[in-house]
């Protein structure tokens, strides 16, 4: 039964598309793409807005493609595939405009400039499996806890692929055991060792490793394995640079798309190097990501990550490398921030890499440094948003604004914006 037509006109943060309805309301639809004229179906109405449960495309948009990978209709892990690779780039650039305009409040900004993925599908380093009590392993449906089982992901990099093959193996010959544990991370790297599992348990940590012995003895034939909670001191490593690696414990972040994650930090080290800095605080600094590369360019600084065995692994390539002008501090940076003193000498740079939730809770403890430039890494156009205006309220200039295709088929972005201190007036 049709409820609407509607005409989509744009996509919104979340990946949406949005149509203006016959009463002046809106309507957003997951999947639906500008330019497409759909019949909704099944309509959920909220307290400002609908939502298309279901629709059907009378006119596809021009801007539609096949999505390239079979399981995209069941799997809700990248909403994008059906959307043309550049007509991605230009809205991910809308997305973030409009979060600028109307989170942050900026009638101007600087011109977006979206650096795309070298790989449009083969890309990502890891990827996370649910697995349900009955030990069937998959991802997760749009928007929901159902189980889609899958036993090879396009988005994943071919041999991450063959590490998922070798996990399926596996598992299909103990899923009583396999159903201990609700989670499983794979990871690939170039360097060695090449393939990392972690294992987050259901239920009891002890109970869970002891039980299914047989089945982690067969993984751990494949993968460096972790448990969760019980064991795995273990890290992998990821180049930098030819000369430069990245130590990353088992239970640590590392980025999915290691190919931009390498644009991204030389990113950083440019704007660095054109600016001048000399001496750098690096806040969620996790393992070294942008510290090592600023550290091998011969600045001096400050590391600040809150997570105890990433700040350990930063500490150990600095060491191993020898760069000894940079500090780690492994504490909460809200901690590390009030510690710092405000009359030492200045940085020139700090950087923030915070979580998706932002950084509004240090912002105001970082203005009190007053670096003359801050660049700020986000995955989510609006909390970077809502920061870079209450920075913006607080004397910087916003000066330069990049979006980085780190997740290609997919809504998500990583930007890195730059900004300066503005001078004091006379």
């Amino acid at each position: 039964m049709t409820h609407e037509l509607w005409r989509i006109e744009k996509l919104v943060p979340g990946g949406a598309g949005m149509a203006r309805r016959a009463d002046g309301s809106v309507g957003f639809a997951p999947g639906a793409l500008p330019g497409d004229r759909i019949a909704v179906e099944r309509l959920t109405q909220k307290k400002s807005y609908a939502e298309a449960r279901e629709f059907r495309v009378l006119e596809p948009s021009a801007e539609r493609v096949a999505p390239g990978c079979p399981n995209f209709e069941r799997c809700g892990g990248c909403d994008w595939l059906h959307l043309a690779y550049d007509a991605q780039l230009r809205h991910k650039a809308s997305l973030l405009a409009e979060a600028l305009h109307r989170t942050g409040g900026f009638r101007e900004h600087p011109e977006i400039r979206v650096v795309p993925s070298p790989r449009q599908s083969g890309y990502r380093s890891r990827i996370r499996l649910h697995i349900d009590d009955q030990g069937r392993f998959g991802f997760f449906a749009a928007a929901s806890h159902r189980l889609v089982e899958l036993e090879h992901c396009p988005a994943a990099l071919p041999e991450l692929n063959h590490a998922f093959t070798e996990f399926a193996r596996i598992a299909r010959e103990f899923p009583k055991l396999l159903a201990a544990f609700e989670q499983a991370e794979l990871r690939a790297s170039p360097l060695a060792p090449n393939f990392a599992l972690r294992l987050v348990p259901r239920g009891d940590l002890q109970r869970a490793s002891v039980a299914a012995e047989q089945l982690l003895t067969a993984l751990r034939s494949v993968f460096s394995l972790s448990i969760a909670g019980i064991s795995g001191d273990f890290a992998q490593r990821f180049p930098l640079s030819t000369t430069l690696s990245l130590e990353v414990p088992a239970d640590a972040f590392v980025q999915v798309n290691w190919e931009v994650n390498l644009l991204l930090v030389q990113a950083l080290g440019d704007g660095a190097r054109t600016r001048g800095v000399r001496r750098f605080l690096d806040l969620y600094a996790g393992a070294g990501n942008f510290t090592l590369a600023l550290a091998a360019a011969g600045l001096s600084g400050v590391s600040v990550e809150g997570h105890p065995s990433a700040a350990r692994a930063a500490r150990r390539s600095l060491e191993a490398y020898g760069f000894s002008k940079v500090e780690v501090h492994a504490a909460d940076v809200r901690t590390a921030l009030g510690a710092l003193d405000p009359r030492a000498e200045p940085f020139d740079l700090a950087v923030l890499d915070p979580p998706r939730a932002g950084a509004a809770e240090i912002l105001a403890s970082l203005v009190a440094l007053s670096p003359r430039t801050i660049a700020y890494c986000s995955c989510d156009p609006v909390t970077l948003s809502r920061d870079l205006q209450r920075l913006t309220k607080r004397g910087y200039v916003l000066e330069a604004l990049s979006a980085f295709d780190m997740f290609p088929g997919t809504h998500h972005l990583e930007a890195l914006a730059w900004l300066s201190r503005a001078p004091l007036r006379a």
